[in-house]
């Protein structure tokens, strides 16, 4: 099978997959509740996922970037305090940052 042939069949099929989400709703199809609450915490869970993996992981050995255990823990702290996903991402940055600075 051509490479060209993979790329149009696999952009056929994610085009369907998501075409067919948008055309459920339109027509007024009503997912059930229990569906819409697992969706919310897919991209949570995704992006713990890759913190989590990037924290532990460097190369496929253990990392020693103490600066990011330092800027996760101070992000695990705003996050509880002020639930801002955003917030907690500018503070870890912050804190790697500085951190980089000092050293």
């Amino acid at each position: 099978m051509s490479p060209m042939l993979i790329f149009v069949l696999a952009g056929i099929g994610t085009f369907a997959i998501r075409y067919s989400a948008v055309a459920l709703i339109s027509r007024g199809f009503v997912y059930p509740d229990w569906l819409t609450k697992t969706l919310r915490l897919v991209a949570p869970a995704v992006l713990a996922s890759i913190v989590a993996n990037m924290l532990i992981l460097d190369e496929g050995e253990l990392s020693t970037r103490w600066s990011w255990y330092v800027a996760a823990v101070v992000g695990i702290l705003v996050s509880l305090r002020w639930r801002s996903a955003a917030l907690t991402m500018v503070a870890g940055m912050c804190v790697v940052w500085s951190i980089a600075l000092i050293t």
